[in-house]
């Protein structure tokens, strides 16, 4: 078993158990340290900030449970991070899949920071961040509900590089209950301007 070099939490909700039972099957042999915590049903910012808060080791990452992964995809974001001391962010492409897990195709995600400015699915595939990027900005999506994961990659992709690797790392599932489905007409507007307060 390879030593984990990444802290990793899935947020549990309300997802068919069958689903959450592949998303954990997908992971086995990654190089990663597992934290389950339920989530907090409209403070996705609050359970997240819960998440990252599991552990110590300087990567960090998080899965969702309706999704599959690749195994092998997070020693590669490691990697990337590990050979570039100024990126603080990697990610890879995702696959899209239905709600039986059939194949949908692939999103290539090559970085663009005007696309991530204007786009919550742009850093959308497997992310992997620096703690010491992560944990200071915390604070600005504990209040949030949908738009969390988004605000939380802007904000840490403004303290250095970000890293794309152009492999798949996600298996993206779309379904009725996705949560930015069910959130997208209930949200209470923009995100909170990135200035510093």
């Amino acid at each position: 078993m390879m030593e984990p070099r990444i802290d990793v939490h899935l947020l549990t909700l309300d997802e068919p158990a069958e689903w959450r039972q592949e998303c954990l099957a997908s992971l086995a042999g990654a190089p990663i340290r597992l934290h389950l915590l339920p989530g907090i049903p409209g403070c996705v910012g609050r359970a997240r900030a819960a998440g990252f808060a599991r552990g110590t080791l300087p990567l960090v990452s998080f899965v969702d449970p309706d999704d599959r992964y690749e195994a092998h995809a997070f020693a590669h974001l490691a990697d990337a991070l590990d050979a570039c001391p100024s990126a603080v962010l990697a990610y890879t492409d995702e696959a899209l899949i239905d709600e039986h897990g059939d194949s949908l195709g692939v999103r290539r995600l090559a970085y663009s920071a005007f696309q991530h400015a204007h786009s919550a699915s742009h850093v959308h595939g497997l992310i992997v961040m620096r703690r010491s990027a992560v944990e200071p900005v915390l604070p600005r999506i504990t209040d949030l509900d949908a738009g969390a994961d988004w605000l939380l990659t802007r904000l840490v992709a403004r303290q250095g590089s970000v890293l794309h690797l152009p492999l798949v790392g996600r298996h993206w599932r779309q379904h009725p209950n996705q949560h930015h489905r069910r959130t997208r007409s209930t949200a209470s507007g923009p995100l909170p301007s990135l200035a510093t307060p």
